[in-house]
C-alpha cells in the first residue's frame, strides 16, 4: 500500500510530464533567444554604417584598421540578421 496522496498511475504520469514540460520550456526558451539574436544583429546591421563611415574619411592607420574590423562585424550582423522580421 502506498503512503502518498496520489494513486501510483498519477504520480507516474506526472514523473513522465516533467521532462516533456523541461524540453518544452527550452525549445521556447531557444527560440525567444534566437529572435532576439536576430534582431540585435539586424538592428546593428542598420546602424552600424553610419558609425564607420565617417571613419572611412578619417587619416591613419587606426581608422583603417578600425573600420576593417567594424566591416567585419557589419558582414557578420547581416548574415545573423538577415530572418528578422522587424514587422512583427
Amino acid at each position: 500500500m502506498s503512503t502518498s496522496s496520489m494513486p501510483e498511475t498519477e504520480t507516474s504520469h506526472t514523473d513522465r510530464s516533467r521532462p516533456r514540460e523541461a524540453v518544452g520550456r527550452l525549445r521556447r526558451l531557444s527560440t525567444v533567444l534566437a529572435t532576439a539574436l536576430r534582431g540585435v544583429a539586424f538592428w546593428i546591421a542598420v546602424v552600424l554604417p553610419v558609425v564607420y563611415l565617417p571613419l572611412l574619411f578619417a587619416d591613419g592607420g587606426r581608422a583603417a584598421s578600425l573600420v576593417s574590423g567594424l566591416l567585419a562585424v557589419h558582414v557578420l550582423s547581416v548574415l545573423v540578421g538577415k530572418g528578422y522580421d522587424p514587422v512583427r
